[in-house]
């Protein structure tokens, strides 16, 4: 399926295909693997809800195969699969897509951020007029948004992904670069389990089996 361009901007979307054993392993240490899954189905849900009702064009790309019939409309939503050995180069790629069909801005996002919502896309997109580069700061020291208005060759794959330092990293080598970067609200990722409780989300088992099956402690949780 070939996208109707309705405007010269693109949000695009990062998500993990439900494959056990990769997705949100982190989480899944503390509440086990059908668990995390099952958090990051609502994050996805959460995530195709705050950017359906944008009018602009919209791509959808899976990390290992591409989904139909899902949160994401087959007739709404361009769909990919990520290109790329590693984070940065696939996010790196992303870029490059888009600005090869021509595309004036682009805003990629991932989905597993609560509190994402159409308004924080629009500001972002509204930025890049200013600026050249806007970010989404993610309270775990990485980010949830990044847009350009060009690619910006190997901005996204110099960094190690996954610390606490990937955001100032990433703002250093555009600081490097001599563009300008405008900051959207600093916004939770769901990585682990903490981040549930700041983000004000609560797992409440019923039965202490419940809590077994899914981690294999012992104990509930506190």
């Amino acid at each position: 399926m070939e996208l109707r361009f309705m405007s010269k901007e693109v949000l695009s979307i990062f998500v993990k295909n439900l494959i056990p054993g990769t997705v949100k392993t982190r989480l899944a240490k503390d509440l086990g693997m059908d668990l995390a899954m099952e958090i990051y189905k609502e994050l996805v849900g959460i995530t195709a809800k705050a950017i359906d009702v944008l009018k602009i064009d919209k791509c959808v790309y899976y990390s290992d195969y591409i989904e139909s019939n899902d949160q994401f409309d087959d007739l709404k939503y361009q769909k990919h699969i990520q290109e790329g050995k590693d984070l940065g180069q696939r996010m790196q790629n992303c870029f490059y897509d888009a600005f090869e069909l021509e595309f004036d801005k682009m805003i990629l996002i991932g989905s597993d951020t609560p509190d994402i919502t159409d308004e924080i896309i629009s500001q972002g997109f509204a930025e890049l007029d200013k600026h050249d580069i806007v970010i989404g700061p993610a309270q775990d020291g990485g980010f949830y948004l990044i847009g350009m208005k060009e690619p910006h060759e190997n901005l996204l794959n110099k960094q190690a992904y996954g610390h606490d330092e990937v955001l100032n990293e990433l703002l250093d080598e555009i600081e490097n670069l001599n563009l300008s970067v405008f900051k959207l609200p600093t916004l939770i990722d769901i990585d682990v389990k903490d981040d549930l409780k700041k983000a004000g989300i609560e797992i409440v088992f019923e039965e202490e089996d419940d809590f077994k099956e899914n981690t294999g402690k012992k104990n509930k949780p506190t």
